[in-house]
């Protein structure tokens, strides 16, 4: 597994503090190195796009996320500058559970094309504050789409 138990406790941290909204953000390291990796929370922006414009943005936070683009660029540069990866972008789903929409391809891919090769993606699901479960996802070139990793990983809560 690409993330060590801290990782994971602080991405649930974070996954329950955020609800019963969605939370968003990324896990940056080295391959191979997990004593490396850097859990990156990052803002959900989609309650300010909603607000801004319900018709372009219907979801708000609750069912959906938009990482704000400016929090992304600078995990991007502080992942250059460090010369680590993007190794597990991960989000919340809330009062749902841990599965891989169509929205989050979507937002996963570029021309059908991952945005981030070899990056897994985590979905952690949220239900009265508490995690519920976990699924990781990586892009599968062979179907041209994402798998899920594993069995869910149940948080014992």
């Amino acid at each position: 597994m690409t993330l060590t138990d801290r990782d994971v406790r602080l991405i649930i941290a974070h996954a329950e503090e955020g609800y019963p909204d969605e939370v968003c953000g990324i896990v940056i390291g080295k391959p191979g190195d997990p004593g490396a990796n850097a859990v990156r929370q990052c803002v959900n922006v989609a309650n300010a796009y909603h607000e801004e414009d319900p018709i372009r943005y219907p979801r708000d936070a609750r069912t959906a996320y938009i990482m704000d683009p400016e929090g992304l660029l600078r995990v991007q540069l502080e992942a250059d500058t460090k010369g680590l990866d993007f190794l597990v972008l991960y989000h919340s789903h809330t009062d749902h559970e841990a599965y891989f929409s169509r929205t989050d391809r979507d937002l996963a891919l570029f021309e059908e094309e991952p945005l981030w090769p070899g990056a897994q993606y985590l979905v952690v699901s949220v239900r009265n504050k508490k995690a519920q479960d976990l699924k990781f996802f990586i892009w599968d070139p062979l179907i041209k789409d994402f798998k899920n990793l594993m069995d869910p990983v149940s948080t014992g809560r």
